[in-house]
């Protein structure tokens, strides 16, 4: 009986019944916030697993992209070697090829080829290929040591173009065999050809024709004889250095075959040691004799002894030196690679290479 008057007070009393709904409400917050708290931890950690994915997906990007370019690099070596050990190899039976087929056509009026061109596909990448006979461009070193500074300003504003030729820099690493050139001693001309110095020893006053310096070129790399900074930026590209020097050459025999070179280049060698109106002589009687030996054509056209004995330091009728310019071409990238294959101070062959990158 008591009880049930306890009840029935606390459920008329306001005040108990104020008190249970607050520890109602209290426990419901309790739970509301417990359950928020771990919403919160959940969220926070799709966010880390995802972030984690996502920094695992990109290295994976970027190994598997390195991987890739690796394999493309290597492709490009192998087949840039490939191309650069078979063609210049086999460039003196080419260019031979080339000869016998070109004077069955046109006879011996013209020169002959001293550029092949050809463009190959391997491992799914682009080769662009330019063969060239080096001894039948202007060998810029040997000019130099016949005319000087002046004489390779000429040849390669004659030779590589007006405009490209307003790219180039000049920079050679010593001077030149003209400037250094030594008289002659001489006891077998008369007393009326010589003079005697404060030694008393007898020179001849004609100087002997400068011989080029092989063994230490003056101009070691195009980059000592154009701005290649400023060539890529006038023409957007590094393969413009090829085509500036398909008339021009740094290493090599150092005598230019007349009868491969063009009508421009010999003439351009020729005007580093004589006259225009005498290099005009020589290249007529280049192209209109059968004479095949330079010497003996040399001698029927240049009565001048030093006039001659230049010119048989600059021109020859044999090709000793060949050059192979390789360019890959991918998706993402252009390389090119310059070889030249030339015969060193002591007769053998050696081969010297660039990279353009």
């Amino acid at each position: 009986m008591q009880d049930t008057t306890r009840k029935s007070y606390q459920a008329l009393n306001p005040s108990v019944m104020r008190r249970s709904s607050c520890a109602k409400q209290q426990s419901h917050k309790r739970n509301s916030r417990r359950r928020g708290f771990v919403l919160l931890m959940v969220l926070v950690a799709i966010i880390v697993v995802g972030v984690a994915l996502t920094a695992s997906a990109r290295r994976s990007l970027l190994a598997s992209v390195s991987a890739m370019e690796s394999q493309q690099s290597i492709q490009r070596r192998w087949g840039s070697y490939s191309c650069q050990m078979t063609l210049l190899a086999s460039a003196p039976n080419l260019f031979e090829f080339t000869d016998r087929a070109t004077r069955q056509g046109r006879g011996k009026a013209k020169a002959l080829p001293a550029i092949l061109e050809d463009r190959v596909i391997l491992g799914g990448q682009v080769f662009d290929l330019l063969v060239s006979d080096e001894d039948a461009k202007a060998n810029l070193n040997a000019i130099y040591d016949i005319g000087g500074l002046r004489a390779v300003e000429t040849a390669v504003s004659d030779l590589a173009g007006t405009f490209e030729s307003r790219t180039r820099r000049l920079a050679p690493v010593r001077a030149s065999a003209s400037i250094l050139a030594v008289k002659k001693p001489s006891s077998e001309k008369s007393k009326s050809s010589e003079t005697v110095d404060s030694t008393g020893t007898a020179t001849d006053l004609a100087e002997v024709a400068p011989k080029p310096n092989n063994s230490f070129p003056a101009f070691r790399s195009w980059g000592e004889v154009f701005d290649l900074v400023q060539v890529s930026q006038m023409a957007g590209e590094d393969r413009q250095v090829a085509k500036m020097t398909r008339k021009l050459a740094l290493l090599g025999s150092g005598q230019l075959n007349v009868f491969r070179a063009s009508d421009e280049t010999v003439m351009a060698v020729c005007q580093a040691a004589v006259s225009k109106a005498l290099a005009s002589r020589v290249l007529s009687e280049i192209r209109e004799t059968s004479i095949r030996e330079t010497d003996l054509l040399l001698e029927r056209t240049v009565k001048n002894e030093e006039d001659r004995q230049k010119l048989l330091i600059l021109l020859g009728s044999t090709s000793r030196s060949f050059s192979i310019w390789i360019e890959t071409t991918t998706k993402n990238s252009r390389q090119q690679r310059f070889a030249v294959q030339s015969p060193n101070e002591f007769g053998n062959v050696q081969v010297t290479e660039f990279s353009f990158e």
